[in-house]
């Protein structure tokens, strides 16, 4: 059995439409990736579930789902270090929260990044930060596709 690296994440806003993950964590708005989740509908703000895989690369692959409401902690899970500590930096970003360690101190962002493999963390924000995935709404999910 494989051993996972979870990071707890205290939530303090709405999560983005969960499809920005996938534009940050895999580098692309329409990457080939298979997902699970509770955004319903897609462009939900409240989810607290999530997991994706690439379909390119199998350890490329993480989970989040909701372990606290009240204060609403989420945790992040992957087999990866590299991979949790990337999620789990974009979901406290998105969200204004806060890392969280065993006894539920902060730990400052930082010790994150410096733990994030070669991740291109700063090309990856502005990726994120300019995905189509930003502008979509229930009334247009898909804004990716033409009329």
């Amino acid at each position: 059995m494989t051993q996972l690296n979870n990071i707890k994440v205290k939530v303090n806003l709405e999560r983005p439409d969960c499809r920005v993950f996938a534009t940050y964590f895999f580098g692309d708005d329409l990457y080939n990736y298979d997902s699970e989740g509770n955004s319903i509908p897609v462009t939900s703000k409240n989810w607290t579930e999530l997991y994706m895989r690439s379909r390119q690369n199998k350890d490329l692959c993480f989970e989040i789902w909701k372990t606290n409401d009240n204060p609403l902690i989420f945790e992040v899970s992957s087999e990866k270090i590299e991979t949790a500590n990337i999620i789990a930096w974009f979901l406290a970003r998105e969200t204004r929260g806060e890392i969280l360690d065993e006894e539920n101190n902060i730990i400052p962002m930082e010790n994150l990044e410096e733990k994030m493999g070669g991740f291109n963390l700063a090309e990856r924000l502005k990726l994120a930060d300019e995905s189509i995935w930003r502008t979509a709404t229930e009334e247009n999910p898909y804004p990716n596709l033409t009329n």
